[in-house]
């Protein structure tokens, strides 16, 4: 039996992003994770992709708390859709294996790229700003909480460690790179 969160969800990101184009899932897992896909989103040329299920399960906080997890990532329409649904998806599982959820200033890798292809080798977790504030409303017990996954470089990852995350984002916004762009060059993002 579906619960009220699998039923409403779906709807809850339609209503902020419009309709869902496609759908990814592991037919050979048990938790029952897919990953959707929205086009335009944030903007024309560029996909957002989604976790859809993630938020079934509990997972820890620092402190001793709990939440409920949704993922997304946004990518150029020019990078393979399966193989960024495929990433975000490895991700999502192995939250759900290690039961631990992110934080935001969060900076997992840097490892081999995201994608083949891609430049990108880490992972910054911000809250889902280039969105409607209406997509992290949505109420369960414990909370659901979004987390917008930006890919970044090498170097970025370096630089989110040094500056830490209040300084990462404060250049975002000043510098204003192509984040979705996973191919960009090393250079995008610098000290400034």
């Amino acid at each position: 039996m579906e619960t009220e969160v699998e039923t409403s969800l779906p709807a809850h990101y339609e209503r902020n992003l419009g309709p869902i184009v496609q759908g990814w899932s592991d037919k050979n897992s048990s938790d029952g994770l897919q990953i959707i896909s929205f086009a335009s989103q944030p903007e024309a040329g560029v996909t957002t992709f989604s976790t859809l299920g993630l938020s079934r399960f509990v997972l820890k906080l620092s402190g001793n708390r709990d939440i409920r997890q949704e993922l997304l990532v946004s990518a150029n329409d020019g990078f393979s859709r399966s193989e960024v649904a495929s990433f975000l998806l490895s991700l999502a599982e192995s939250l759900l294996e290690g039961k631990q959820a992110l934080l935001r200033g969060e900076v997992i890798g840097p490892g081999d790229p995201i994608i083949p292809g891609a430049s990108v080798r880490a992972i910054y977790v911000a809250n889902p700003s280039p969105f409607n504030d209406s997509l992290t409303q949505f109420t369960s017990a414990p909370p659901t909480v979004f987390a917008y996954l930006i890919p970044i470089t090498f170097d970025e990852a370096a630089l989110v460690r040094n500056h830490g995350w209040r300084w990462f984002e404060n250049e975002l916004a000043k510098q204003n790179p192509n984040i979705w762009d996973l191919a960009r060059s090393e250079e995008v993002l610098c000290k400034s």
